[in-house]
C-alpha cells in the first residue's frame, strides 16, 4: 500500500475570544422582536448592541472591523488622525 498526502495539513489556531462590539444598534432597524430573538440565540451578549466580536480597540473602546472602519474614516475625515512616519 502507497500513502502519498496531497495536500498539507492545515492546523487552524485556536479562536480568541473578544469583548462584544461597543456600537448601540440603532432602533428603527432592529425592532424589539429581532432583540428578543437575539437575546435568547445569544444570552451571553447585549441584544442593544451590534452583535459582532470586537477586533480592535480605539479610545478604549471595543469596535467590530465595519465599525471600527466607519470610525477611523470619520476621524481622518475630520483631521483627528495623525499620520505616523514609517520606520526605516
Amino acid at each position: 500500500m502507497s500513502l502519498t498526502v496531497l495536500k498539507p495539513v492545515v492546523i487552524k489556531p485556536a479562536p480568541v475570544q473578544t469583548p462584544q462590539c461597543c456600537i448601540e444598534v440603532p432602533a428603527p432597524g432592529h425592532n424589539q422582536t429581532w432583540r428578543n430573538r437575539y437575546r435568547n440565540k445569544r444570552p451571553h451578549l447585549d441584544p442593544d448592541l451590534c452583535q459582532h466580536a470586537s477586533t480592535v480597540k480605539i479610545d478604549g473602546k471595543h469596535y467590530c472591523t465595519p465599525h471600527a472602519g466607519q470610525l477611523a474614516l470619520k476621524k481622518w475625515l475630520a483631521g483627528e488622525l495623525i499620520e505616523k512616519e514609517k520606520k526605516q
